[in-house]
């Protein structure tokens, strides 16, 4: 029996080294998975070209996925061998959720910090913005260090599908959090105070910015949402009316 299993041990091992040399198991198609980001999709392709002609068996799966993950527009990557011919690769992209100013500098940066690329043009346009102190290690594939970035993005994360302007600016000054609002019907600013509950101060605000009317929402100069339960509206901080 034991000379049957040593002998079906050495089949195997012949079996599996032949598969690594044949050329029918080379990879001839990349089928790259990703909801959208044709972008990203291409910057996947290009890093993954190197697999192309290599053997399905005895691709190294943890260093695909070590060169994905560090892609900066990449959060995380797997992936699965079709035999015979094709690699298929599920990306997972950073989502884009504000501009970081640091310094001269202006950084698209994700949902969790992670520094994505130098903002264009037209990111600029329809993402919302914040500064921070300069920080001359900051690259594409790094992360912001700076503590208050990571308070700022946690609120724009919360900021709620449909809400009834777009938001433009987020300043975190002297522990308070305040957001500059964009819409057709006027530019107000949000204060939301303290960085805390925030999801419940942006759900309040923006019940009383649709309850109001078009000549009212015309009026705003601020909406101050730091206690929810009782949101107040105004002009100027000696005309106020609570919602």
């Amino acid at each position: 029996m034991a000379a049957i299993a040593g002998a079906s041990v050495a089949t195997l091992c012949l079996l599996y080294l032949g598969a690594r040399e044949t050329p029918v198991f080379a990879v001839r198609t990349i089928d790259i998975q990703i909801a959208g980001s044709p972008d990203v999709r291409q910057v996947v392709r290009n890093a993954t070209q190197w697999v192309e002609g290599k053997s399905l068996v005895a691709l190294d799966g943890g260093a695909l996925i070590s060169d994905l993950e560090a892609l900066p527009a990449v959060r995380s990557a797997t992936y699965d061998r079709a035999f015979p011919s094709t690699l298929r690769i599920f990306v997972q992209p950073e989502r884009p959720l504000a501009i970081v100013h640091l310094g001269g500098d202006r950084w698209v940066v994700s949902d969790r910090g992670r520094v994505i690329r130098r903002a264009r043009p037209e990111s600029i346009l329809g993402l919302p913005q914040f500064r921070l102190p300069g920080h001359p290690e900051v690259q594409p594939g790094s992360f912001l260090s700076d503590p208050r970035g990571r308070v700022v993005l946690n609120a724009l994360a919360l900021v709620p599908k449909g809400f009834p302007a777009r938001i433009y600016v987020a300043r975190l000054e002297s522990g308070e959090l305040t957001l500059l609002l964009r819409a057709g019907w006027g530019r107000p600013e949000l204060r939301l105070g303290p960085p805390v509950d925030v999801a419940s101060k942006l759900a309040a605000a923006a019940i009383v910015i649709r309850s109001l009317s078009g000549d009212e929402r015309g009026s705003i100069g601020y909406v101050d949402a730091s206690l929810p339960e009782r949101v107040v509206v105004g002009q100027t901080l000696n005309h106020q009316v609570e919602g």
